[in-house]
């Protein structure tokens, strides 16, 4: 099972190269702890270059069911940062550290976990508290549309499989994963799990979304269903929402590579746009 006792010393030697590697440069982004519940987050932070004394626009990335920051923070955020825009990776709950060594599990009402990253970035004084977007892939495609109906301090939501529903589109969608999200979200059993997860839901919120929303999707994915995208695009009918294919659980097309660090440009007002 997901939580069996390998996983932990696994990540630990994980964790042991990471810090090894980056002994012999000096790595791209600032480790960086941030508050919640009473835990400290661990994440990433890459800040535009040449940006001293300014304040610049920033991308929080939302993290997937297999999401660890220590395997995602080799080249990531360079496509935003070369359009003026800062990137951050967080181990929330539900991921990497924060799961395995701290037993934080993924809540529903992940608008509480964005309040608190969101609470850390507008400390920042490279950080322009008034353009900050958010991007969710794969079960981050659920936390991220979820977390924008509260929090509006993020102006701009994008997705990567986005999804209305993390039981109908993920756990009953793709089967072989149950075990996982059970892990995440801290279920005892797959009964269990599927009781929680009805929770794990738009439904009834998702007019709340205020903020341009671009949905990816792949209308061949196998691991979460397309049509929670679909779902989410037609019922935000308060958000000036679009819909993009080939962002999903498979390869993204080559010409399409740099669309959304593209799109958060136009939405944030960078340079890059």
């Amino acid at each position: 099972p997901e939580s069996d006792s390998r996983t932990v010393p696994t990540y630990n030697k994980l964790k042991e190269t990471f810090d090894n590697a980056w002994k012999l440069m000096k790595p791209p982004f600032e480790p960086v702890l941030i508050p919640y519940d009473g835990h400290q987050l661990q994440a990433h932070f890459y800040g535009v270059r040449g940006a001293a004394g300014q304040k610049s626009p920033v991308v929080y990335y939302y993290q997937g069911a297999d999401g660890i920051l220590l395997t995602g923070s080799r080249n990531a955020g360079a496509d935003y940062t070369a359009r003026g825009i800062s990137y951050l990776i967080v181990d929330g709950p539900g991921h990497g550290g924060t799961l395995r060594l701290d037993k934080v599990y993924m809540p529903p009402d992940t608008e509480r976990v964005v309040k608190a990253v969101v609470d850390y970035l507008v400390t920042r004084p490279d950080v322009d508290a008034n353009r900050i977007g958010i991007y969710g892939q794969s079960l981050g495609g659920y936390s991220a549309p979820r977390a924008v109906t509260v929090e509006k301090r993020v102006k701009a939501v994008a997705t990567g499989s986005g999804s209305f529903s993390a039981l109908a589109d993920l756990f009953d969608y793709y089967p072989t994963i149950q075990d996982r999200v059970r892990w995440l979200i801290g279920a005892k059993d797959l009964t269990s799990a599927r009781k929680q997860l009805a929770e794990y839901t738009l439904e009834g919120r998702v007019k709340q979304i205020t903020c341009p929303m671009l949905i990816g999707y792949s209308e061949d994915d196998r691991v979460m269903d397309p049509r929670g995208a679909l779902k989410l695009y037609e019922q935000a009918t308060n958000s000036k929402s679009e819909m993009i294919a080939g962002f999903g659980h498979t390869a993204v097309p080559l010409d399409l590579q740099t669309y959304i660090p593209d799109w958060f440009a136009k939405q944030l007002g960078t340079s890059g746009a």
